[in-house]
């Protein structure tokens, strides 16, 4: 079946193929985000909304990360090129994101079910970390999390938070 003709089902495993943007380019090293493998659906795409896919990577710290034009950014992946080398990092979501999919979790325990099926583990109490950044010290910028519990924000501490990794989806379309 085509992706342009794909509506996945919630709980449903999807397996998405390799789909690369650009971040920024310094020098003879790349920096792209990138989207692979697989996901779990938590919504169907409808006629009002786009469907979600989500991906659990596990969680790291905040030494493992590193921020890029902006955005938090995590070397899952390193391609030698002829002319330097390219880093790849699936995208983190926005706070806005993350909070829907964790009301959408809660409300529906069977996906709890459905992630650990795909060995991919989530509590939708636990800390998610998130693409927005904070200003310390007018130009320093911090990696911030997201508490599922409180809904609160907060800046980077020494703890390790979970990523996930968002994909939207309607009439053939992924978003990312």
């Amino acid at each position: 079946m085509k992706l342009s003709e794909k509506n996945w089902k919630v709980g449903e495993v999807v397996n998405l193929p390799k789909r690369e943007k650009q971040l920024k380019k310094s020098g003879i090293t790349t920096y792209t985000r990138f989207v692979t493998s697989r996901y779990v659906c938590i919504r169907e795409a409808t006629e009002g909304q786009r469907g979600i896919l989500v991906k659990v990577l596990g969680k790291c710290f905040a030494d493992d990360l590193m921020i890029v034009s902006g955005h938090p950014f995590c070397k899952d992946d390193r391609d030698e090129l002829l002319e330097g080398v390219r880093y790849l990092s699936f995208p983190f979501p926005q706070t806005r994101d993350v909070q829907e999919v964790i009301d959408i979790v809660r409300e529906n325990p069977d996906l709890i079910n459905a992630f650990s099926s795909a060995s991919m583990h989530i509590n939708p109490d636990s800390t998610f970390w998130v693409d927005e950044t904070s200003r310390s010290m007018l130009i320093l910028k911090k990696l911030q999390f997201l508490n599922g519990r409180t809904g609160q924000l907060h800046a980077a501490d020494d703890a390790n938070h979970t990523r996930i990794s968002l994909v939207y989806f309607s009439n053939g379309k992924l978003t990312w």
